[in-house]
């Protein structure tokens, strides 16, 4: 059983080093593409992919962004994958699968066609602000994360390769998409890491809009400080 893992970066210096090699665990391929980041997250995908072959730096795109651009990556390496392999059509950098992927997938009955993730957001709260608990340096400050919203967000991670897949540039994911699975894989979200990557995000966000993407239409905040959260809102995660 193979895995190809689809990713988009822009701008996640700071955490895409630690997520790839997260997923080097159980991908045997991770097709990265990387939309004109300036913070030096493609170079860092480049020399990494140099020592660890299964990550493969596909294509630098410095247009506006849009849903389909894993489509690209799927449509040229679709020959390589067979009945019974697994595509992770949407491996984001700022997400981690803490158990056994390969194990997980595995246990799913063949009539299913995708998984759906069950996400753990984590959240920067007011008080870890105040309480000074964050260096910027996200290897340092990911255990010191403990806020989660208090609901779990399923979205579409994990389709079965078929030949019937077709993935055309403004669909989201690969048609059809067949029975999902009611196991959802548990998935750690660090959408949020400091103040200066959450400004640096909701602005490459409005900037996507700006230029037509449809996507992030909950994007309504006016800068980071709107996507802080306080304790009492939020699960303490263990």
């Amino acid at each position: 059983m193979k895995i190809y893992s689809l990713l988009v970066v822009k701008d996640e210096a700071d955490v895409v080093g630690a997520s790839l090699l997260d997923a080097c665990r159980w991908s045997d391929r991770i097709v990265v593409i990387d939309n004109g980041s300036t913070d030096g997250t493609w170079e860092l995908v480049q020399r990494l992919a140099a020592s660890e072959p299964r990550i493969v730096p596909f294509l630098r795109y410095e247009g506006p962004f849009h849903i389909g651009l894993r489509a690209r990556a799927f449509r040229a390496f679709r020959h390589e994958m067979h009945l019974g392999d697994w595509w992770c059509v949407r491996l984001d950098a700022d997400e981690f699968y803490p158990g056994d992927v390969r194990s997980f997938l595995g246990r799913i009955p063949w009539f299913y066609r995708t998984v759906k993730k069950s996400s753990t957001d984590y959240v920067i709260t007011h008080e870890d602000l105040d309480e000074h608990l964050l260096s910027g340096d996200f290897a340092v400050d990911r255990p010191r994360l403990r806020y989660s919203l208090p609901t779990r967000r399923a979205e579409r991670r994990f389709m079965r390769h078929s030949p019937l897949l077709v993935w055309l540039s403004r669909w989201r994911y690969p048609h059809p998409w067949g029975l999902v699975a009611p196991q959802r894989i548990p998935v750690d979200h660090y959408q949020y890491r400091s103040p200066e990557q959450m400004q640096r995000r909701y602005d490459n966000r409005q900037q996507a809009r700006a230029e037509g993407c449809g996507s992030f239409s909950h994007e309504t905040g006016s800068g980071w400080r709107d996507y802080l959260r306080h304790r009492d809102q939020c699960h303490r995660e263990p």
